[in-house]
């Protein structure tokens, strides 16, 4: 198991401020057949993807449940989901784009502080 707790986990979640736990709800399935058969229209039903069709399948779900939850911003450091998440308009940040915390981001030694 991938947590100690799945009770836990939600709980802290659902607690957060910054993650929310949407549905795959009739919208994003909708959305997701759309972009589905755009997909299969192109001649190429992963998109130009390489990874295997499962996988496939589960970021396109998640891309397509965080744009029909209202989510404007994805953050994930994985290329597919970027890809995805790109294609169907949402702006994607990665972690390491993500500025620092000024107590532990590293100190500019260049600057003259006399």
């Amino acid at each position: 198991m991938a947590v100690p707790s799945v009770a836990k986990a939600i709980e802290v979640i659902r607690a957060s401020t910054s993650m929310q736990i949407a549905s795959f709800d009739a919208k994003a399935a909708v959305e997701l057949g759309i972009e589905n058969a755009k997909a299969r229209k192109s001649g190429d039903k992963k998109s130009g993807s390489t990874a295997d069709w499962q996988k496939v399948k589960f970021d396109r779900q998640v891309s397509i449940i965080a744009k029909t939850s209202g989510a404007k911003i994805f953050y994930t450091d994985d290329n597919d989901q970027t890809y995805f998440s790109k294609l169907i308009g949402l702006k994607v940040i990665h972690t390491w784009e993500l500025p620092l915390p000024p107590k532990i981001a590293q100190p500019n030694f260049l600057d003259d502080h006399d």
